[in-house]
């Protein structure tokens, strides 16, 4: 049973207090003596996650970014920070901008504190691009293929060690064919009989969802043939580019998806980004016609693999939309988070995306 001071523990996890204590303890007194302020607020909107907990830190007149992953389900155990790291140091070897973990006392890239795993990297100042310009698109585009050109080129010993390293929990890949029929039988009825705010939000993203089958069941080649196979970001979607004014991307954030995978969702998922271009569907064809030619020239995608971009990432979020309408619907929890990564997963823009791409 959990003791006294698990309760004490539990609540404290991710406050001001526990943080300091963190840093000083794993990366020293002068780290925790400086308040850590909540990302957020006038540093900007908080990030889409509703697993991590992030602090603005300074230390010695530079500003850092402390990260704990609050829920469990979310860690990836005490093998991966040190494989990311590697992987990491490998693509900012060769010109990929990423903020890399600032070592802690013992040298290792990540502490665990109470069971949280926690990191630190260096603050990038930057905003993400929700509708990004065309320059901003092609900036995104840019960096993004240059990371997937690295990811490439890691070495198959390190990809080995990955490969056994499984995706935290809470996005697990699930077979897409069942979440697919639970949506249709069960859950698209359920919201269309629930009449408020929430019942609606689900409805839209399970009827864009069911809707999507004939695209997923055309496309066929959706399980990873062994030549696309390799080292994955695997969450590349526009929140984790930070661009400069000029545009440039100053850093592509957030590796703690990092497996050994399809490597056609990373280009999936630029693609997308790419296509968030506003001014209809033209600027959209433009835009994607333009990560097609930098793909293409860049060796990284052939015209076999356009038809399965979207289906591969609609596929990779079919789980995930439907664990999020079970969460509204079935265990009645509706956190302000799901409404955002309806938004971010929305299957209508990836169809409307998918015909532009093969039209």
């Amino acid at each position: 049973m959990p003791t006294d001071q698990d309760h004490r523990t539990a609540r404290r996890v991710g406050d001001a207090g526990w943080v300091r204590e963190a840093l000083a303890r794993h990366w020293g007194p002068a780290w925790g003596a400086v308040p850590p302020r909540p990302l957020g607020g006038k540093d900007g909107p908080l990030p889409l996650s509703h697993t991590a907990g992030l602090w603005r830190v300074e230390h010695r007149g530079a500003t850092h970014l402390f990260k704990v992953q609050l829920e469990p389900a979310a860690s990836r155990g005490p093998a991966f920070p040190k494989l990311k790291h590697q992987v990491m140091a490998h693509c900012a070897a060769r010109g990929v901008p990423l903020a890399r973990a600032v070592p802690t006392l013992s040298g290792a890239p990540a502490a665990w504190q109470d069971g949280h795993p926690c990191e630190v990297v260096p603050f990038v100042a930057g905003t993400a691009a929700l509708a990004p310009s065309p320059a901003q698109a092609d900036a995104v585009t840019g960096a993004g293929l240059a990371l997937r050109a690295a990811l490439d080129e890691v070495p198959t010993a390190l990809a080995g060690q990955l490969a056994p390293v499984r995706l935290p929990r809470l996005v697990a890949e699930e077979d897409w064919r069942r979440a697919l029929a639970d949506a249709e039988a069960r859950l698209l009825p359920m919201a269309r009989r629930r009449t408020d705010g929430w019942g609606r939000a689900a409805a839209r993203a399970l009827s864009a969802l069911v809707d999507a089958a004939p695209m997923l069941h055309a496309a066929g080649a959706l399980d990873p043939t062994p030549d696309r196979l390799a080292v994955v970001h695997g969450d590349l979607h526009h929140h984790h580019f930070l661009l400069d004014d000029r545009p440039r991307v100053a850093a592509v954030l957030d590796f703690d998806n990092l497996h050994v995978g399809d490597r056609l969702l990373d280009l999936a998922w630029i693609a997308e980004t790419a296509g968030r271009v506003p001014g209809g569907a033209d600027r959209t064809r433009e835009a994607l016609t333009r990560f097609r030619d930098a793909a293409q020239r860049a060796g990284l995608a052939v015209d076999d693999h356009l038809p399965l971009l979207m289906p591969v990432l609609v596929a990779h979020a079919a789980p995930v939309v439907v664990d999020i309408a079970k969460d509204i619907l079935e265990r009645d929890i509706l956190s302000p988070a799901w409404l955002s990564y309806f938004e971010l997963l929305d299957t209508a823009r990836r169809t409307a995306l998918h015909r532009l791409l093969t039209g």
